[in-house]
This record gives structure tokens, sequence and C-alpha cells, in this order.
């Protein structure tokens, strides 16, 4: 049987006839397959590698949010690229609340939702908008936005662990806004709670409200004007 001539080969006398397919195949397509096999290889590598620096940057930011304590702090965890980082915008909208910056707070809070998909989340940037806007005097939003939020609760078999937060905004909403029978009714879910139930313990911070409400006066800036104004100069003396 004649022998096939193989230009790459040395030795072709040593080839069983049956694998001279096969390297006819390596010639045609090896170099090529080696190529992509190795492509395959550097990409495998690189990814495991971003997904193990990624997991080092997750447990960092972790860390560092455990640690925070200021506005500052849970900004530059929320800057990073981290699983922690959508937890550390609402602590920042929290600390920028605190601080009285509410402008800011309510842009942090509606970012949030823009991009949270966790449910339970998503509703502390919804309670957290509520009161920005009521501290910023935007309270028919507000009141509106806490309606939604009250009736979503409402759909939950359990009581939402934020319905406490959200009765109170409501109710201090309606008394700003100068309905103070709607206001104290607005607590009743907090004030006739049941003993042993999730609402149970809010019923002091609802009783401190009720008072606070029941004491509430809603002046007109003429009267405002009036208090503020300093008081007359005394006669001069005989």
């Amino acid at each position: 049987m004649a022998k096939k001539e193989l230009p790459t080969l040395k030795d072709v006398s040593r080839i069983p006839e049956e694998l001279l397919p096969v390297v006819n195949w390596w010639q045609d397509h090896g170099p090529r397959t080696l190529g992509w096999v190795a492509a395959a290889v550097v990409v495998c590598a690189a990814a495991y590698f971003w997904h193990a620096n990624q997991a080092a940057a997750d447990a960092n930011a972790v860390v560092a949010l455990a640690n925070a304590a200021q506005t500052a702090d849970f900004e530059a965890v929320a800057a990073l690229d981290a699983e922690a980082s959508p937890l550390a915008r609402l602590d920042l909208a929290h600390s920028l609340y605190a601080a009285g910056d509410y402008e800011n707070a309510l842009g942090v809070y509606e970012a949030s939702l823009a991009e949270l998909d966790d449910p339970a989340v998503r509703d502390i940037a919804a309670v957290g908008r509520v009161c920005a806007l009521e501290a910023l005097g935007r309270l028919d939003e507000a009141l509106a936005s806490a309606a939604e939020l009250e009736a979503a609760f409402a759909k939950s078999a359990t009581t939402h662990y934020l319905t406490s937060e959200l009765i109170l905004a409501k109710a201090r909403i309606l008394c700003q806004q100068g309905d103070k029978a709607a206001a104290q009714e607005a607590l009743g879910p907090l004030l006739n709670a049941a003993e042993g139930t999730a609402l149970a313990k809010y019923k002091p911070q609802a009783e401190r409200t009720a008072q606070i409400i029941a004491a509430y006066e809603k002046k007109s800036l003429f009267d405002q004007a009036a208090e503020a104004a300093p008081a007359p100069a005394p006669a001069p003396a005989k």
C-alpha cells in the first residue's frame, strides 16, 4: 500500500494507517482549534479572577458598612459597586434626613426606589420618601404616597414591619394639614393595639404623638410675625 505524503511529518512510516485521517484533520484544523481552546481558557481564568475580586469587594463593603457612622462613610460605601451598596444608600438617606438635609435625602430615597428589586427593601425607601416629603412641607404628595403604601401594606397576610412608621407619618401629615381629628383617628391602630401584637410596642410612641397633635396649633404667618417681633422699648423714666 502506497504511503501518503505528509510534508509536516518527518516519519510517516510509523503512523498507523487508521490514524492518518486524524493527522490530516489536525493539519487542517488543529492550530485554529488550539487557539479557540486557549482563548476559552483565558476567558474562564479572567471570569474566575473577576468573581474572586468581586467577592472580596463585597466582603470589604459589608465590613465598611458595618463600621460606618457618619454621612461620608455611608456615601463612600454607596459609591462602590458592591452588593452592600444599595443598603448603604438607604443608610445615607437616613443620615441626610437626620442631619436636616431633607432635599438630598429625598433624592437618595427616590433613586433607591428606581434601582431596588427586593420589595422589603424598597418599602424602606418608600416610607423614607414619605417622611422626607413631609419634612419639606410637600404634604399633599406625602399623604398621597402614604395612602398608596397603606393600601399595599394591607394586602400582606401579616403586619408589615413598617406599618407603625407609616401610621405615625400619616398622623403627623394630617395634623399639619389642619385635620387634627383625622390625625388622632389615624393613630387608632397603634393606640388600640392588643397586648402581644406586632403594633403593641409602639403604643407609647403613638400616645406621645397624640399629645403633640392635641397641643398643635397651626398659626397664621401674621401671628407668627407678631410673636417674633421685638418687644416695645420701655417708656422713658420720669
